[in-house]
């Protein structure tokens, strides 16, 4: 059954191949030039009685190179697997942005058990501290690969912040003052049906 199924599909590709092939500009623009330019001048004999072949213009190799491209495009985009990544890259676009907020969700709970977790150490007769926060996500996009695997995209800024007071108590409740800003990118991919990190 499955290779009756995929004779069937090659053989769809091969038809939407050829089909491309014939009806590309390109293709008939080189199949008339051959004739025009035998018509326009004619070869003269060589002294052997044999007429010489008109040599191919680069304008039209390069035609043919880029009909050929063009079929193997066609055909690539037309496999079983890259339907399947297209489908499925439907799928993932389609849940990325839930996926983003869920992120971003762990992102503020991820703030949280860093400020519950200061470690404060005595500094210039100061208790200080550091820990790092994050931004809201400012990018949350969905693409595809080359090969057309899906591929999300997160990007949102990563704070650290500086507390200090005469105890803890007090710097905790100090405005906290900024000393780095990180724009953070995270790169993340679809497999089997759910997103990863």
């Amino acid at each position: 059954m499955m290779s009756i199924r995929a004779t069937e599909i090659r053989a769809v590709v091969a038809t939407i191949a050829i089909t491309a092939l014939l009806a590309a500009p390109g293709a008939r623009a080189e199949s008339k030039a051959p004739e025009a330019s035998a018509q326009a001048s004619p070869a003269p004999p060589s002294q052997s009685g044999a007429v010489a072949q008109p040599s191919a213009s680069p304008a039209a190799a390069a035609a043919k190179k880029t009909i050929g491209q063009k079929v193997k495009a066609i055909v690539a985009k037309y496999t079983p697997d890259r339907i399947k990544r297209d489908l499925e890259f439907k799928k993932a676009a389609a849940l990325f942005p839930g996926f983003c907020r869920h992120w971003e969700q762990d992102l503020r709970e991820r703030e949280m058990n860093n400020l519950a977790k200061l470690r404060f150490i005595l500094k210039d007769g100061f208790q200080t501290a550091t820990y790092t926060a994050y931004g809201k996500v400012a990018a949350c996009e969905s693409h595809q690969s080359r090969d057309g695997y899906s591929i999300g995209k997160i990007s949102y800024e990563e704070f650290v912040y500086y507390l200090t007071g005469k105890s803890e108590d007090e710097a905790k409740h100090a405005p906290p003052r900024a000393i780095s800003d990180t724009h953070t990118t995270e790169i993340f991919r679809w497999d089997n049906g759910k997103w990863f990190y």
